[in-house]
């Protein structure tokens, strides 16, 4: 606990970085895993998708951690509230790769159609670009704070926030792709295979919906 509180009396963004790194990480592997998923290397994926559980084990871990470091007495550059709601909102986008790795495990991948299969690795592929993002714009908001306020940090994070919310458009929109490839090609295989592709993908847009809902939320902060 002592770690945490030195480095919010650097900066309150400082042990948010540190929870960052491990949910990127996170992301990241899951990513690798869907690799896998998609070459049909399915010892690796297991491998993978069982690490990316660990993986939001250690986020959830850091993340109370700071819950209970994080001091009402402590004097911050923004509140409190705002660190605890940031905090929850960044950790849902470890969660939601870890409910694609489960999605990963219990499935049954050799009944999924390629094109089918292309849609969810670039899923997967701008879901990692979207972690990479709202890392980058949390590393930001600390620059931001260190230069006081200074425009062009701050218009270098609207830049990050911007990017972070086109890239979850274009996740909704293969979305989208992937829902009708699936009713285009349900007589190629079962319900379960169905359901299954579905979650996996529901899952997979679920972490560029939180990152962006984390993105917003450094906006709110950068208004107040």
């Amino acid at each position: 606990m002592q770690v945490w509180m030195k480095l919010f009396a650097k900066s309150p963004f400082k042990p948010l970085i540190k929870h960052s790194e491990v949910v990127f990480e996170t992301v990241e592997t899951l990513e690798k895993a869907l690799n896998a998923w998609y070459n049909g290397n399915y010892g690796e994926m297991r491998d993978l998708a069982v690490e990316v559980d660990r993986l939001e084990d250690i986020a959830d871990r850091i993340k109370e951690e700071i819950r209970d470091s994080l001091s009402s007495k402590l004097m911050m550059a923004v509140s409190r509230e705002d660190v605890l709601i940031y905090l929850h909102m960044q950790d849902k986008v470890a969660d939601s790769a870890e409910d694609t790795a489960k999605w990963l495990l219990v499935g049954k991948p050799d009944g999924v159609p390629k094109e089918i299969k292309d849609v969810i690795l670039r899923m997967g592929t701008e879901s990692i670009k979207a972690a990479k993002l709202l890392h980058e714009a949390i590393v930001q908001m600390d620059r931001v704070i260190e230069s006081g306020f200074a425009e062009r940090e701050i218009n270098r994070e609207y830049e990050l926030i911007r990017a972070i919310e086109d890239v979850e458009k274009v996740i909704d929109e293969l979305d989208t792709q992937l829902m009708r490839l699936v009713f285009e090609n349900a007589e190629r295989f079962d319900w379960g295979t169905g359901t299954y592709i579905l979650n996996v993908a529901r899952t997979l847009s679920n972490i560029s919906d939180k990152a962006k809902d984390a993105a917003e939320r450094i906006r709110l902060m950068m208004n107040k």
